[in-house]
């Protein structure tokens, strides 16, 4: 049982369960959906590891599956924040359309026997950009935010810590990998749980911000 209980996983469950905890009486649906999506994550990552570490067999497939799903996503998350500020309905479907050309022609590339990684690092420099954005959105807005306590910053700090340091770190790897395996891999490996972690960690803090809001909203 404990090949399915990792650093990752470990994270994720817990987030999952934060946000069970913290949004199962949110007001917006958008928020409820990220617990869908961590329900989705946390079963993709236990199926993937039984299919890789009992079964032993690729489980690139599956986590192509879930990438598609990650970048819906993530993608409407940032429309659905962006909303408050100005509608980019016009910016999503352009990057889905985008996604979506390109994760087809990777696959059909591959003849579908790999991960998708040349598309994971398109998406991953899209998210940060719209981490930037929205920083910036935040800067030119006159209304005051105590961001300690507002809930898309913490948010947002989640998705841009983790996709900027997983791209730094593949990019970077895989220049170095082909000489020092071992240390490289076991390097990465390491790295990729603090992402992790730092991603979970955010999105937890951000999910118990919206239930704070919730509660000093229904005591005024």
């Amino acid at each position: 049982m404990e090949i399915y209980f990792t650093i990752s996983t470990v994270a994720e469950i817990i987030c999952f369960l934060t946000g069970v905890i913290c949004l199962y009486k949110d007001s917006e649906a958008s928020w409820k959906l990220l617990c869908f999506y961590l329900l989705l994550v946390c079963s993709i990552e236990m199926t993937g590891m039984h299919m890789w570490k009992v079964l032993h067999k690729q489980n690139s497939l599956l986590y192509n599956f879930l990438l598609v799903f990650e970048n819906l996503m993530v993608s409407y998350f940032f429309f659905y924040l962006f909303k408050a500020y100005k509608n980019r309905l016009n910016w999503l479907i352009i990057w889905l359309v985008t996604f979506s050309i390109s994760f087809t022609s990777e696959m059909i590339y591959n003849h579908m026997n790999s991960f998708a990684f040349k598309t994971v690092i398109a998406m991953s420099v899209v998210f940060v950009i719209a981490s930037l954005y929205f920083y910036y959105l935040i800067l030119k807005d006159e209304q005051f935010r105590r961001l300690s306590h507002y809930a898309p910053f913490w948010w947002v700090n989640g998705v841009l810590f983790f996709y900027f340091g997983s791209t730094a770190c593949n990019v970077l790897f895989d220049y170095v990998l082909t000489d020092t395996t071992n240390i490289t891999g076991t390097i990465r490996y390491y790295i990729i749980n603090i992402l992790n972690i730092i991603l979970y960690s955010c999105w937890s803090y951000a999910f118990l911000c919206r239930y704070r809001l919730r509660m000093s909203q229904h005591s005024s």
